[in-house]
């Protein structure tokens, strides 16, 4: 039923969390800041906030970058520079070797089976392929789609458009990411099936999957009950 698979990077195959405490720790340590639950907490209020403004075409990514640190600086009382806090972030998060114990055996085994990968990210360009090398994984892809290499980011449908120089390709493709906003009403738009990857059990809102997993154990188990049924289709035919 499905060939060719776009998986979103962060919070579906590598851990951005633990990737972005290492990378703020890093700078506020050198800041002579300190890397407390509050602080990151505080960071990250601001970091989300300003994602979802980007996903709607409220900010672009340049003025992101430096727009989290000048908000994130002016609530904690700081008069530091958040042009060159926000390299110096890019720098230690591009360096991230943080992934999840699932993604190597997971993408192996799917493109030992013939399907083709795809990654498809809003991240920053530098960062995402910093961060590709220093998990060695690159090469578990057959595509990588970046939305600031691509001028056009998730969930616009022209960001998928780049991944289906044919049309008719999209009804052979399943988009599997952890983000309603993004991944799921992305596909949507783009009329392209999709996984959502919920860990956490939340109850779908603004997008409506096609599918939805809790664990990527039960991604291959999907994916042969669908082929299954797929052939079944066929052979009655």
């Amino acid at each position: 039923m499905y060939n060719h698979l776009l998986f979103d990077a962060d919070g579906t195959l590598y851990d951005f969390e633990k990737a972005q405490e290492f990378a703020l720790s890093s700078l506020f340590n050198e800041l002579g800041l300190g890397a407390s639950s509050t602080t990151l907490h505080t960071y990250n209020d601001v970091n989300q906030s300003l994602w979802k403004m980007f996903e709607t075409g409220l900010i672009t990514l340049p003025e992101l970058k430096i727009e989290r640190f000048k908000r994130f600086f002016t609530i904690m009382g700081l008069q530091t520079d958040p042009f060159e806090a926000s390299l110096r972030y890019l720098e230690f998060l591009g360096k991230s070797d943080h992934i999840y114990q699932w993604t190597v055996p997971l993408l192996t085994s799917l493109r030992s089976k013939g399907y083709r990968i795809s990654l498809i990210t809003n991240g920053i360009a530098s960062v995402q392929r910093g961060r590709l090398a220093a998990t060695h994984t690159i090469h578990l892809y057959d595509h990588i789609y970046i939305s600031e290499e691509l001028g056009i980011q998730k969930p616009d449908p022209e960001f998928f458009s780049h991944a289906f120089p044919d049309e008719s390709e999209k009804k052979r493709a399943l988009i599997i990411g952890d983000s309603l906003s993004s991944d799921i009403a992305g596909g949507n738009a783009a009329n392209i099936d999709t996984c959502w990857f919920n860990p956490s059990k939340e109850t779908p809102r603004m997008a409506i999957p096609t599918y939805e997993i809790n664990s990527m154990d039960e991604l291959p188990t999907l994916l042969a009950r669908l082929n299954q049924r797929f052939q079944l289709i066929q052979h009655q035919k």
